[in-house]
């Protein structure tokens, strides 16, 4: 009898060690199976050009001996994108963002993780600091220096969209005297440039009152003219005054 309940503990040990081994089994698979899932990701890349002129090389890779594939193709223009798919890297991989423009202007970013993001590739000139991309979208100022050439005061002058019929504020204030001059800026998400179009408008104080309707983004200085100053239709000059 003492025989039989020896076996018997004996073969209940051996079931639960075998059960106690499954389960530590089964839970140390469970665990490498999401130390699995959580190393390994997808990196998604909307890649702008904003350098001002053509890219003609574009490479994101994380083994400089192989750069991979050229994503500007024939090339990038100015504000064309492209978006770049790293899939099934582990996800502490750092890629390098490399590009090289048509004036053969080369720059890289070499600590781009694993995520999903929007990438912009900045000329010198949009440069912050040292970083040669922006993962926003950086906005540019148009400044244009206004000088009343009129030979009388300017009592209203406004600038805006040419598509609209909010004139808006008006920037002569109190009113420009002859030979004064001010500055009117308008600021942009930098893809937007090339789409403004503005009209600046002014009326004098005897009530001559002039337009320009193609206005462009851009810097510039800019003459209101006097009537008698016109050598066509057109009522601005865009010079300084001698």
């Amino acid at each position: 009898m003492k025989k039989f309940y020896k076996m018997s503990a004996a073969v209940l040990l051996a079931l639960a060690m075998t059960a106690c081994s499954s389960d530590s089994t089964a839970k140390t698979n469970d665990a490498e199976s999401e130390e699995q899932t959580e190393e390994i990701g997808t990196g998604v890349y909307t890649i702008t050009n904003l350098t001002g002129e053509s890219v003609k090389e574009l490479y994101v890779y994380n083994d400089a001996a192989d750069k991979g594939e050229n994503y500007a193709e024939n090339g990038m223009d100015t504000n064309a994108a492209v978006t770049v798919t790293k899939e099934d890297y582990p996800s502490d991989t750092s890629f390098t963002v490399e590009f090289v423009t048509e004036s053969d202007y080369t720059a890289a970013f070499e600590t781009l993780h694993i995520e999903e993001a929007p990438l912009y590739l900045l000329s010198e000139d949009l440069m912050s600091g040292a970083t040669p991309i922006s993962f926003m979208e950086p906005e540019l100022t148009a400044t244009y220096t206004v000088y009343t050439s009129t030979g009388e005061t300017v009592k209203e002058l406004y600038l805006y969209d040419t598509d609209s019929s909010d004139k808006g504020e008006n920037l002569a204030g109190e009113g420009l005297e002859a030979g004064a001059f001010v500055e009117l800026t308008k600021t942009v998400l930098a893809t937007q440039t090339e789409e403004q179009e503005y009209t600046l408008e002014f009326v004098t104080e005897s009530g001559y009152t002039g337009s320009f309707t193609t206005l462009h983004f851009e810097v510039a200085p800019i003459q209101l003219l006097a009537e008698d100053a016109l050598t066509g239709a057109t009522m601005i000059s865009f010079s300084k005054p001698e």
